[in-house]
């Protein structure tokens, strides 16, 4: 794998409830770091990779733990 030696910038558009934000800049920089930079903002948030991981993953655990219990509930009331 090459090295990261310079920032790298992409604009993205998420979508986020019933509008989408746009994320002006994010920025992988060297040394396993990010950055988020919304649209019209001079706010930079710049996180390590691994707690974007660990973010994202525990995200993705109370995703699914409401789902399941949407599910029980959906199931007790049909009873």
């Amino acid at each position: 794998m090459t090295g990261l030696s310079r920032p790298v910038r992409r604009r993205v558009m998420l979508p986020r409830g019933p509008v989408a934000v746009t994320l002006w800049r994010s920025t992988l920089h060297p040394g396993g770091l990010i950055g988020f930079r919304a649209h019209r903002s001079r706010i930079e948030y710049v996180l390590p990779l691994a707690r974007v991981f660990v973010l994202a993953a525990d995200a993705y655990q109370q995703q699914r733990r409401a789902e399941r219990k949407a599910a029980a509930r959906a199931r007790r009331n049909s009873r």
